[in-house]
């Protein structure tokens, strides 16, 4: 389901060189830059090819960390002047993950394309409880997205448009200790350039040191309770 879609006018059309345009309109959860969160950007690329290069790395981390990766696994893209991923010999297939050390409770991802559009029937939502043989699922086709922007441009190689869409989810519901999240998708076809990519992650509150002790005091407690 589409909650929304804002189209602007009166913007110039785009030629035949992919502008860098970034977001336009941007999901940004309320509860982003709040205790027990992460985010995680990428507005510059230097991986076409997530076999043989490797993930892209969020650029607003001091030090990759691993803790988000973005992969192309689609064939004959390349990385343009403007650091866009660009896709000019066929679709993108991209996966973004994000990996956390305690239950992830909420999920959004944004993403910024020109010309070619996302197969929005495509995406599916992947997670994992971390442990090896333990609990995992998957969300497909992914139906509730929504389209924040939305211009049509003529990019030199037919038309196109200038999208921001994201992708929201509530895993809370889920009953499993969710470690690991990921979003994949696939382009409609080629001439599609992937410009700037966000997600937003949302953990279960940790019990502080003190009231982890606090906690086994009780627990004690408890048992010399039971134990009278």
């Amino acid at each position: 389901m589409i909650r929304s879609v804002i189209t602007a006018g009166g913007l110039a059309l785009v030629m035949s060189s992919l502008a860098n345009a970034d977001f336009v309109v941007e999901d940004v959860p309320a509860w982003r830059g709040d205790a027990n969160t992460a985010y995680y950007s990428w507005e510059s690329f230097t991986s076409a090819d997530g076999i043989m290069d490797g993930p892209n790395f969020p650029g607003n981390e001091m030090f990759p960390s691993g803790n988000a990766l973005l992969f192309n696994f689609g064939s004959g893209a390349t990385i343009a002047g403007s650091g866009n991923l660009y896709a000019f010999g066929g679709p993108l297939n991209i996966h973004t993950y994000g990996y956390s050390d305690t239950d992830v409770q909420d999920v959004v991802f944004n993403f910024a394309t020109l010309g070619t559009e996302i197969d929005y029937m495509s995406a599916m939502l992947a997670w994992t409880d971390g442990e090896e043989n333990g609990e995992s699922g998957v969300i497909m086709p992914v139906m509730d997205y929504s389209i924040n922007f939305y211009q049509e441009a003529d990019f030199g190689q037919g038309m196109g448009a200038i999208v921001n869409v994201s992708w929201s989810f509530d895993l809370s519901g889920i009953d499993a200790d969710i470690r690991e999240v990921g979003l994949i998708w696939d382009s409609e076809s080629f001439n599609i350039s992937l410009d700037s990519a966000s997600m937003d992650l949302r953990f279960a509150a940790v019990p502080a040191p003190g009231a982890l002790a606090l906690l086994g005091l009780a627990g004690l407690a408890g048992r010399r309770r039971r134990r009278d």
